[in-house]
């Protein structure tokens, strides 16, 4: 089984798609650094020299090539909804990760990650954008507020699943 977290930038995928890999005993991709090994460029520099439409290419490129493993946990690019096509790429579970505005503002605030769509945005711009497609990719929807509620309940919702 694959299970594919979605949600905004700072909303926590990886950082809880690491515990939860680690405690199904399943692998963790983390999609953005596995485009930036594969790239030999860091994402804002695939953003700066190739523009937006490429790094989406690179992503639904990256889901296709993962879509011939099994046991995964991936956290996926925030951005990766932005493409209809790569629902049919994601064939596992799909879970959206929400938590309030505030807090991963905070989050967001307190990371060393460069996130070129926030140079040009702000991330309730975003939200408003996204909304309507993490609803339409989402298999199962969680607040990650608190990383230990949220984990408990992505694996009752994936129960027998699993």
């Amino acid at each position: 089984m694959k299970i594919y977290l979605i949600g905004l930038p700072g909303c926590g995928k990886t950082t809880l798609g690491k515990v939860l890999a680690s405690q199904l005993d399943y692998e963790f991709i983390d999609m953005d650094l596995y485009i930036e090994q594969k790239s030999l460029m860091f994402i804002d520099e695939i953003f700066q020299a190739y523009g937006e439409s490429y790094f989406r290419e690179l992503e639904s490129n990256t889901l296709e090539e993962l879509s011939k493993k099994e046991n995964l946990v991936i956290a996926t690019g925030g951005g990766v909804v932005k493409r209809q096509t790569n629902k049919q790429l994601m064939d596992g579970v799909c879970i959206y990760l929400n938590a309030p505005l505030s807090m991963i503002e905070q989050r967001l605030n307190e990371s060393r990650i460069v996130r070129p769509l926030l140079q040009e945005k702000n991330l309730l711009e975003i939200y408003e954008e996204r909304k309507k497609q993490y609803d339409y990719f989402k298999d199962i929807e969680v607040n990650n507020s608190e990383l230990s509620l949220c984990i408990n309940e992505i694996l009752d919702k994936l129960g027998d699943d699993l």
